[in-house]
């Protein structure tokens, strides 16, 4: 069993090379996004998964770009997808990352493509919108889910909507993975830095947060800074920084990855997500390594990670008031961050590879031997 004390950052156990040795990694498939450039939490997920076990089998179904670049690269995964399953008669899991919305339906053909090879699926589902895209084409999805062999949730809040809502018999719980920090030393200024990394849009709350910073400009000037992170509504959020004279407070960072990234997780001083539906966002566990403090919302699999009073704090989604009040304890009590950052560290170890290589092994495992048996 993997050790229970201390944080083992970066560290490979030979307990669990031995389970990959005795995985035999040509035997399954995997089908997901662009994992070698990490854009949003899936890729960070498969860049990981990447590294567990050789050859790491892939097609990739989508990329980041234009609607005619993203029809080109899945008509090249079809041609891939066939190839595999034609000329590859050892692939036995097929190991499916989806989504709701377009992911869903694009990734529906491919299972059933696979089905009708005689493959095993695992159907690895990300996202927080997908009960809400579920009540919506509630017969497609039961039927597509009814023919995976395994369900990888991601917390115990989609695990039991999978069980309970869709009657899936094989739910899995893996936790989604991150990889070890790398931690140098954390923000000694003078003003409270606020970090906030995602897609920019509603869903994520950073309205509700620019809003905030731009009703409270007399108490945060000076003390508090937010470094915002991410692609999507770049324009409007800019326009809205200008717009509420929080200039001063506020700065967008681009879209960040690689040493631009981990320097601000080092520098932050507490990491803010006030998100309307997630599913477990990587972001929040990144942030979770680094021994940072965690405001975010009850929704999704956050409240089984981020503990209320603990290792942060938990607002109602697109309460102003409480989000304001939040910013406001961290930023005046440096000792409570770092007790909430210490709680935050020790809550994510089972994150890291070393715990969600093993698990992930011995799904693969449990499946081709009811395959045999």
């Amino acid at each position: 069993e993997p050790p229970c004390g201390g944080f083992p950052w970066g560290t490979r156990q030979n307990w669990t090379l031995t389970l990959v040795q005795n995985m035999n990694a040509e035997n399954i498939l995997t089908i997901g996004v662009d994992y070698r450039i990490i854009r949003g939490g899936v890729a960070a997920v498969e860049n990981v998964y990447s590294t567990f076990y050789k050859p790491f089998n892939h097609v990739t179904t989508v990329v980041d770009g234009g609607q005619v670049k993203k029809l080109f690269i899945l008509c090249r995964a079809f041609f891939q997808f066939f190839g595999w399953m034609l000329f590859r008669p050892q692939i036995e899991i097929v190991h499916v990352h989806g989504a709701s919305n377009a992911s869903f339906w694009r990734k529906r053909i491919f299972i059933y493509i696979a089905k009708s090879f005689g493959k095993k699926i695992v159907y690895h589902m990300h996202g927080g919108g997908f009960e809400t895209f579920t009540h919506k084409h509630e017969y497609a999805v039961r039927k597509l889910v009814s023919r995976c062999d395994a369900i990888i949730a991601l917390s115990d809040y989609w695990k039991f909507f999978f069980e309970k809502e869709l009657g899936c018999n094989h739910v899995e719980i893996i936790k989604n993975v991150i990889s070890a920090p790398q931690n140098s030393h954390h923000s000694t200024t003078n003003r409270f830095t606020l970090l906030f990394l995602g897609l920019l849009g509603q869903n994520k709350g950073i309205y509700d947060l620019l809003s905030v910073i731009a009703d409270n400009k007399d108490v945060f000037n000076g003390k508090l800074r937010l470094c915002i992170g991410g692609n999507g509504e770049v324009e409007k959020v800019k326009n809205l920084i200008k717009s509420y004279g929080i200039s001063d407070m506020v700065e967008y960072e681009g879209w960040v990855s690689g040493d631009k990234k981990t320097n601000l997780l080092n520098y932050a001083d507490a990491y803010i997500l006030p998100s309307y539906k997630e599913g477990l966002p990587i972001s929040i566990l990144e942030a979770m390594s680094y021994a940072l403090p965690i405001i975010s919302t009850p929704v999704g699999g956050i409240p089984e990670i981020v503990k209320d009073g603990v290792n942060g704090y938990l607002v109602t989604p697109g309460n102003k008031e409480e989000i304001g009040q939040a910013i406001k304890l961290l930023m005046d009590n440096v000792e409570k961050r770092r007790e909430m950052g210490w709680v935050s560290q020790h809550l994510v170890k089972e994150h890291l590879p070393i715990y969600v290589e093993k698990q992930l092994c011995e799904l693969y495992k449990s499946i081709l031997t009811s395959k045999n048996s």
